[in-house]
């Protein structure tokens, strides 16, 4: 029902005067009903009372955690107090102790009340005092939180029946009713399991053809679903019900299924909230996005809603700290708004999308930050981890990257297209790797979409040839930072693992550029006595058994090698080739020979100008001199494929 047929069903029950019943307004928790009875229905109740001539009072009453019907009662009795407070003057029934001492009770706090009362008037019990002084019937009684209640169920409808019954009262509960009609099943479940143990009973024979249950079914070791099939045998859920639907046919005359506008109520938890007014904007205008989601989800429940709220907002404030670009700023907001309620209602729901259910996994695919899924999931919030968030999305945003460049097809559509189509995507999306056009931020889910189609059985290669033209491309790069490799966004284990594997080698070349490019600088090395081990140290710093594709000779002009070379003893010489086998390994082809080849040439060319008279140093010329034509010719024909 809407809130307005449930609002004229109300008006129509309070003036209902053919029998006496309460109305029972069910909805799902955290529906927003509460909210809905408080902040509209009650008003309603109370301008449609204020034009009686006798009016009416509503009485909000919780039955959370209440025990007993004594705590009932006394939840009653403090909710009226001060109507009670108003009319004590009049009522000398206690003599002028007990009206000093009931004066100051409802004047106290609740505990220091009872206190109070415990001691001058140890028995008398309070609702006595409260319900003697009032007129109950003058009271239109809101009970909300019935499933909370840990009373027995028939005694609270009984004693609610009372009031309906003998005291005229107009009742309203509160409930989610799939809750409270389980109580009377729930509350008998030990004594229920513990008869399915009883060996006296012959137990029919499963309705299987499992030759293990009908075993388990007379086994004096019986397992917990032998156990449920024996317990549901003798209390059916019917029957286990029947106790509560008897309770309630008596007492709740109408019930009232409240369906909530969830748009509307969002716009009235923006409207009294205190978010600075454009945010409030920005969160107005995707209410019909967050109503969609919890309606797909089957997850109406507004308490997530204003969990989200406290979230998302302290994101917003945390985005204050953090040195973005005005230009994206606005769609990094957007971006964490959307981000952080799929978070939430994903994490208070305990919805794990279908491997089919692509639409939800391309949401998983997109989300860019593992620092809102921690906080949602743990309340633990990395200010780094946000940080970097922010800034990788920014950098993504800055790129610009088209929605039909082949990396964004292939990533959205692979299950939708044929096989030929996702080579062709794939051999374009190399194609722009080899020119160098994706930011290093796209790197890790270009690899993880080439894997998950290498999972359907396409060729490693792709892989191979990804791997290859990202590693060549961090060496061309200046500040490069690591590839994330939160990849919580991931479901099936072997593709995480193989995923993981690849970024790991990507981010170890990365560590080792990053160093390398915050060395010293080439020219400075060859000023310096010790050139041979610097160099060393500058192509690698970890003592690694093979050294990164990296180009070294185009770092300084050739004739200042060659007049090294010229000075150089013949230890140095053979150092030096020792140093260059390290870097142009033979029969390797190295893709940093495409910016090293001018220079390479040039220092070739130069050692046979070299008029040498010293034997052992001319021979160690020549074998450099050999060496690096060998390089030379090695390369060359790769060199002028690149060229064509």
């Amino acid at each position: 029902m809407t809130e307005q047929q449930i609002i004229d069903e109300i008006l129509r029950y309070l003036h209902d005067d053919s029998y006496n019943y309460a109305v029972l307004i069910d909805g799902e928790w955290g529906s927003g009903k509460t909210y809905f009875v408080n902040n509209t229905l009650t008003k309603i109740i109370e301008k449609q009372e204020s034009d009686l001539e006798t009016s009416r009072k509503v009485q909000y009453i919780s039955l959370y955690g209440c025990k007993a019907i004594s705590d009932v009662q006394e939840n009653i009795a403090w909710s009226f107090a001060e109507d009670a407070r108003q009319v004590i003057q009049d009522k000398n029934n206690f003599g002028t102790t007990g009206q000093k001492v009931s004066n100051n009770i409802l004047l106290s706090s609740k505990k220091i009340g009872n206190a109070i009362l415990k001691k001058f008037l140890p028995n008398m019990p309070l609702y006595e005092i409260a319900s003697d002084w009032l007129n109950l019937g003058s009271f239109i009684f809101v009970f909300d939180d019935l499933e909370r209640c840990d009373c027995p169920i028939n005694e609270v409808f009984g004693f609610l029946n009372e009031l309906v019954e003998h005291e005229n009262t107009k009742v309203i509960l509160i409930a989610n009713e799939k809750e409270l009609s389980g109580i009377a099943e729930i509350q008998y479940l030990e004594l229920q399991y513990s008869l399915t143990l009883d060996d006296r009973i012959i137990w029919p024979t499963p309705n299987t053809s499992s030759s293990w249950a009908v075993r388990s079914s007379n086994s004096t070791h019986i397992s917990l679903d032998e156990m449920e099939r024996r317990r549901k045998l003798l209390f059916p859920t019917k029957e286990a019900n029947s106790n509560y639907r008897r309770i309630r046919e008596k007492l709740i005359g109408v019930t009232l299924k409240y369906e909530p506008n969830i748009s509307l109520i969002i716009s009235e938890i923006l409207k009294s909230s205190k978010y600075d007014p454009y945010i409030k904007d920005m969160l107005e205008k995707k209410k019909e996005t967050f109503s969609l989601e919890m309606q797909n989800r089957n997850h109406k429940n507004l308490r997530t809603f204003q969990f989200f709220l406290s979230k998302v907002s302290y994101l917003l404030e945390k985005l204050s700290d953090i040195n973005t670009d005005p230009e994206y700023l606005d769609i990094i907001k957007e971006h964490i708004i959307s981000e952080t309620f799929y978070q939430a209602i994903k994490f208070k729901s305990n919805d794990q999308p279908s491997r089919t259910m692509h639409a939800q996994l391309k949401k998983e695919q997109e989300a860019k930050f593992q620092s809102i899924k921690q906080y949602i999931e743990s309340g633990t919030y990395n200010q780094k981890i946000f940080d970097d968030n922010v800034l990788n999305l920014q950098k993504e945003l800055q790129a610009r990257i088209p929605d039909d460049d082949p990396y964004y097809l292939i990533y959205q559509q692979y299950y939708l297209q044929p096989q030929d189509w996702c080579e062709d995507q794939l051999e374009k999306v190399l194609q722009r790797l080899d020119e160098n056009k994706y930011p290093i931020a796209f790197y890790g889910k270009i690899i993880t979409s080439i894997q998950r189609l290498i999972d359907l059985g396409f060729d490693d290669e792709y892989m191979n040839r990804t791997k290859q033209l990202m590693l060549t491309n961090i060496t061309k790069m200046n500040e490069v930072k690591l590839i994330d490799s939160n990849l919580w966004y991931i479901e099936n284990k072997p593709t995480k693992a193989k995923v993981t594997e690849v970024i790991t080698d990507i981010n170890h070349a990365i560590k080792e550029h990053s160093e390398l490019v915050s060395r010293e600088d080439v020219g400075d090395i060859l000023k310096s006595d010790d050139w041979i081990n610097r160099l060393e140290n500058y192509s690698n710093p970890n003592q690694n058994r093979y050294v990164q594709d990296m180009s070294v000779f185009s770092k300084a002009p050739p004739e200042q090698w060659l007049n090294l070379l010229h000075k150089a003893s013949p230890r140095d010489i053979d150092d030096f080739r020792h140093w260059l086998g390290d870097l142009y390994p033979e029969g390797t082809t190295r893709k940093s020979y495409s910016e090293d080849a001018y220079t390479i040439k040039k220092i070739q060319k130069g050692l046979e100008a070299i008029e040498e008279k010293d034997l052992i140093k001319k021979a160690c010329i020549i074998w450099l001199h050999n060496q690096l034509e060998a390089i030379i010719k090695f390369h060359e024909p790769s060199a002028e494929q690149e060229q064509e």
